[in-house]
């Protein structure tokens, strides 16, 4: 059986409109900047992760990533309707009551054309909202509606899912702050995502 061209062309054209939808953005620990003050405090892992100093017993520290715009932040092709709205989420460790682990998103208004230049926090993970510590890597989301602000997302109107991200004259950031509150404290995080949810 011959292949014609053009049946080659259609199929790669469809696989690359679905690999679009799914060309979320993540961000993995381990190329994150750290804090200019907690810059002896963080250790990175060859898993990628970043974590407290086991030779600390008490402190925090906060880690930050850049959000880079991609396709699938913004208003996706097909509607939202039928691929789903944006989740943030991360993939964490917290032990238990020794350690803690916040991840935010933040908006950054520049300034350039709409506005004064401001921060907005569009969604927040704290691990201590959650009931099962774990020694091992767990998946952390923004699930309930508090969890999200009403600032900084594109929302369709009819039914308030948050269909994209808005990148005028903003750029977005995750800040990540890792709390060990005792030496039986093992809190830490592996990657942070922004993911398109399934409808």
């Amino acid at each position: 059986m011959r292949i014609h061209a053009s049946h080659l062309a259609v199929v790669f054209v469809s696989v690359a409109a679905v690999a679009t939808l799914r060309a979320d953005w993540t961000g993995i620990a381990a190329t994150a900047a750290i804090d200019e003050g907690d810059l002896g405090k963080v250790v990175f892992n060859s898993d990628g992760s970043a974590q407290i100093r086991p030779t600390i017993s008490s402190t925090s520290a906060k880690l930050r990533l850049t959000v880079s715009e991609t396709p699938s932040l913004l208003m996706p092709n097909p509607r939202p309707d039928e691929v789903g709205q944006l989740v943030f989420v991360m993939r964490v460790r917290d032990n238990g009551p020794a350690a803690r682990v916040i991840a935010t998103l933040k908006r950054v208004v520049v300034g350039f054309f709409i506005d004064r230049p401001r921060t907005d926090v569009a969604a927040t993970i704290d691990t201590d909202q959650f009931d099962s510590p774990s020694d091992g890597w767990i998946t952390a989301w923004a699930n309930a509606s508090h969890h999200y602000s009403s600032c900084c997302w594109i929302r369709n109107p009819q039914t308030g899912v948050r269909e994209g991200l808005d990148f005028f004259d903003v750029g977005y950031f995750v800040e990540v702050q890792l709390i060990k509150n005792s030496a039986e404290g093992n809190p830490g995080v592996l990657s942070v995502a922004i993911l398109r949810d399934q409808p």
